[in-house]
């Protein structure tokens, strides 16, 4: 009996370290593995996509309640992020793209104030989102889009 337990321990052992050797897919983005995504890989779009996507949030946050709120704001943010990668901005973080791309923004302060706002909506699962802070940061983020150019 206690020969059987050991060989079961070995086999255990043995597949626990297959198992924490394997290979794994990729990590997102932030994550401490560093993952960079190449700016190369970048779906291009083109200003009347962007408008439309634009539109599309402006929707949400007009007519989405609480939830739209909060959607709105993400995918604001993701926006001003897709165009800061596709006109170039450096950085592995969306912040580091921020701030790469600092002197083009003229609310600066407002757009960082935003993102941070996104960040809560991501991470703090009990943040208590004002609906007119909300409105505010997506029309910072609307502001941000059009000092790059995109709308």
């Amino acid at each position: 009996m206690g020969i059987f337990l050991i060989l079961v321990l070995v086999i255990a052992l043995v597949l626990f370290g297959l198992v924490s050797a394997a290979p794994r897919g990729k990590r997102r983005r932030g994550t401490s593995a560093g993952y960079r995504g190449s700016r190369s890989t970048v779906q291009t779009l083109s200003r009347e996509q962007i408008f439309t996507r634009w539109q599309t949030i402006q929707t949400m946050a007009d007519t989405g309640g609480g939830n739209g709120l909060r959607q709105a704001v993400t995918e604001a943010d993701k926006l001003l992020d897709h165009v800061m990668r596709q006109q170039g901005a450096s950085g592995d973080t969306m912040r580091d793209r921020m701030h790469s791309f600092r002197n083009r923004f003229s609310n600066w302060p407002d757009i960082t104030r935003a993102h941070g706002i996104r960040n809560h909506l991501a991470h703090d699962v009990g943040y208590d989102l004002v609906a007119s802070q909300a409105k505010e940061a997506v029309a910072d983020f609307g502001r941000a889009l059009k000092d790059l150019g995109a709308l």
